[in-house]
């Protein structure tokens, strides 16, 4: 038999107060009586400590997998979809209403997982927790409250923040990331706990790299190891728990394909192994209908951001695995890390892992491609070409071809004809517009 901690980790136990002040702003909503869940006046018992905790987990995980990752890479050069519904498919196309399921339930499960996270943060910080300054409950659920209002500001074009009277920017949504990373790290600190430490510190490089502030970048990602990992777990015990990128690509309408993009070869030959000598991104050899029995869908198999991967190619006869139910998925890492980095760094710097061009060069040599010898712009084109592969299908694509095109280095959102020829040209959506549920559901915003 489950516990409630166990529950509350797989984002199955609802906080009745929580959820409802994220779910809508309708003040009868406020008054459910649900005899199942716990009630707000419940939530300052120290009992309850772990469930907020991992409530905490819970929800980020619940909502990183799907959308944050198949959603919000859909619209990128990462991925296709072979979805017949109409909304998922004008997804694909870069085409996003406010009006329609996906805006709603992007801003949605983000905003659970934002309330949730800042909420439990204030109760540890209040007394909930007896030392909450050297406490590494309280550095974790500030840094995944971080780690929120980053996601937040990489994928939504603008965001209310619990019922606020006012949109904010991506660039004041990290910000507050950063307040959180920053007290996130003092705690980590104080209670000792490296791991938590590092976690925090690689979200604030993140954060500081959508402010474009590259010496702040610098020195958060300079003391993270290439060894550290965080990961966001999921199981097969229930479809809650479920990595939603599994069904995707099992069974005869699978959904997930590979982008012309990051395809080893021509986008519509069969028989492509011989191609792939690059383990960080492999996909199926030929590609085969989906759900809409239309889109022509390489599958991919897992990337370096999940936990099943083997560092197997097909060239070389080897079999990297497709998604599992139970399949792990890095949150933040090392590597990452190093990427913000040297991004932040620019094609002359140096740092844990050398000059530019030599972390460069160490990620092609993983790759299986030969070393360059570039520099200034064409160095941090292979640097952008390289963290691409290195984070595929790990949720940072949108924010990094938003930030690339906002400083000006170049427009890398797929344009033109669609690979799936019958749905025409590509639209123009860069970001995933507040939907028209908040204008409705939250009394404090007006709509423009």
């Amino acid at each position: 038999m489950r516990t409630l901690e166990t529950l509350a980790r797989r984002g199955a136990v609802a906080l009745t107060a929580l959820t409802l002040v994220v779910a809508s702003g309708c003040d009868d909503l406020l008054s459910v009586e649900n005899p199942a869940q716990i009630m707000e006046e419940s939530l300052d018992n120290p009992q309850l400590i772990p469930i907020l905790y991992n409530s905490v987990i819970g929800d980020f995980q619940a909502m990183y997998d799907d959308p944050v990752i198949w959603r919000g890479s859909m619209f990128t050069d990462e991925q296709i979809t072979g979805v017949n519904w109409e909304a998922t498919a004008r997804l694909s196309q870069r085409m996003i209403r406010f009006d329609e399921g996906d805006a709603s339930g992007m801003f949605g499960s983000l905003s659970r997982a934002l309330v949730m996270a800042d909420s439990v943060s204030g109760r540890f910080r209040g007394g909930l927790l007896p030392n909450p300054s050297t406490d590494a409950r309280l550095a974790t659920t500030l840094t995944y409250a971080g780690y929120n209002y980053v996601l937040m500001g990489e994928i939504m074009c603008e965001a209310s923040i619990k019922l606020s009277a006012r949109t904010y920017s991506p660039e004041e949504l990290f910000a507050m990331a950063l307040e959180r990373f920053d007290e996130a790290i003092t705690i980590a600190q104080a209670a000792g706990s490296n791991n938590v430490l590092n976690f925090a510190r690689t979200g604030a490089a993140r954060a500081a790299l959508g402010l474009g502030e590259p010496s702040r970048v610098m020195s958060y990602a300079s003391s993270v190891p290439m060894g550290f990992k965080w990961w966001a777990e999921y199981g097969n015990n229930s479809a809650s728990e479920r990595n939603t990128m599994w069904t995707g690509v099992t069974g005869a309408n699978h959904r997930i394909g590979v982008h012309p993009k990051f395809l080893a070869g021509p986008f519509g030959q069969q028989g492509l192994v011989a191609q792939q000598t690059d383990p960080r991104v492999q996909h199926t050899a030929n590609w085969t209908f989906g759900h809409n029995a239309l889109t022509r869908l390489y599958k991919p198999y897992q990337g370096l951001r999940y936990g099943g991967y083997n560092g197997q190619t097909l060239a070389t006869g080897g079999q990297p695995l497709l998604y599992g139910p139970d399949t792990n998925i890095l949150i933040a890492d090392g590597l990452e890390a190093m990427h913000h980095y040297y991004e932040a760094a620019g094609p002359a710097g140096t740092g844990p892992a050398g000059t530019t061009l030599e972390f460069v060069n160490s990620r092609r040599a993983y790759g299986n491609q030969p070393p360059v010898n570039l520099s200034g712009a064409a160095l941090m084109a292979e640097l952008r070409d390289q963290r691409g592969r290195d984070l595929y299908l790990g949720g940072f694509r949108l924010g990094d071809l938003r930030r690339w095109k906002a400083q000006g280095v170049g427009d890398f959102f797929p344009s033109g004809t669609h690979p799936t020829p019958e749905w025409g040209q590509y639209g123009d959506a860069e970001c995933f517009p507040l939907p028209s549920t908040e204008y409705e559901g939250n009394p404090n915003l007006t709509r423009p």
